[in-house]
C-alpha cells in the first residue's frame, strides 16, 4: 500500500488550492516535515514563494486537459502520489433572487466539477499503486445549509455526494477518503465575500492545517472519515 506506516517516512503529496489559505499552510507544514509535495493553484507567483516544493503547476482545475497535465507532472516529480489534499474552491454568498445563471455555473463548476476531474484521475492512479488518501476540505457548508449560500452549499453538497459514492467504489482498492468540515477558518477566503466576520473568533489556519497533517501522517490501518471542527461562537 502506498500509504506508509509511520510519520517518519516521506509522503508524496499533491495539494490543490495551495496558492493561499489552508492549502498553502498544509504545504508549508508538510515541506517543513520533510515530505515531498507538489503544488497547484491559480496564482503562480504565490506558489513560487513556497520554498522547497517538489514542483508547481499553476492553472485551472475546471479544465480536464490541465488536470491530466497536473497529475502527469506530479507523478513525474514525485514518482507517485500517496496523498491528495484537495483544498481548491471558490466562495459565493448571494441570495437566490440576486443570483445569475453565471454565478451558479461558476461556483458549481469550480467546487463540484473540478472535484470530479481531480478525484477521477487520482482514484485510478492510487488504485493501480495499491492505495492512498484523498483528503477534501468542503467546510461546514458541505453538510449544513446557510441562508444566502445556496449555490455554494449546492456545490459542496454535490461534491460530497460524489466523493462518498466514489469512496464505496474504491474502498477495496485501499483508498481512504477524509472530509474536513471546518467552520470559519481565518484565511483570505473571506476577503472577497460580503460578510461580517470576526476573524479572531475563527479557526486559526495553522490549527486547521495541523489537523490535516495529522491525518496524512497517521498509520495506514487507521481510517479518518468525517472531521468537524467549528468555532464555538457560530456552530451550524
Amino acid at each position: 500500500m502506498s500509504i506508509v506506516d509511520n510519520a517518519t517516512d516521506v509522503k508524496k503529496v499533491l495539494i490543490t488550492g495551495a496558492s493561499s489559505g489552508i492549502g498553502r499552510e498544509v504545504a508549508k507544514s508538510l515541506i517543513s516535515r520533510k515530505h515531498s509535495v507538489f503544488l497547484t493553484g491559480r496564482n503562480e507567483l504565490s506558489l513560487n514563494k513556497i520554498e522547497d516544493s517538489a514542483g508547481i503547476l499553476a492553472g485551472d482545475l475546471t479544465s480536464s486537459a490541465f488536470v491530466s497535465n497536473l497529475v502527469e507532472s506530479s507523478i513525474e516529480s514525485l514518482g507517485n502520489i500517496d496523498v491528495c489534499v484537495h483544498c481548491a474552491g471558490v466562495g459565493l454568498i448571494k441570495k437566490v433572487k440576486d443570483m445569475t445563471d453565471l454565478d451558479f455555473v461558476k461556483v458549481t463548476n469550480t467546487n463540484m466539477r473540478a472535484t470530479f476531474l481531480i478525484a477521477q484521475k487520482i482514484g485510478e492512479i492510487m488504485a493501480k499503486s495499491g492505495g492512498g488518501r484523498f483528503i477534501y476540505t468542503p467546510g461546514i457548508l458541505g453538510r449544513a445549509p446557510m441562508s444566502g449560500a445556496s449555490a455554494y452549499c449546492a456545490s459542496k453538497f454535490g461534491a460530497i455526494g460524489f466523493l462518498k459514492s466514489m469512496e464505496l467504489e474504491y474502498r477495496s482498492k485501499g483508498i481512504q477518503f477524509t472530509y474536513f468540515y471546518f467552520g470559519g477558518v481565518d484565511t483570505p477566503f473571506w476577503d472577497k465575500l460580503e460578510m461580517n466576520v470576526v476573524r479572531d473568533k475563527m479557526i486559526p489556519v495553522n490549527y486547521a492545517a495541523s489537523s490535516i497533517v495529522n491525518v496524512i501522517e497517521s498509520p495506514c490501518h487507521l481510517v479518518t472519515g468525517d472531521v468537524i471542527i467549528q468555532p464555538q461562537t457560530h456552530q451550524l
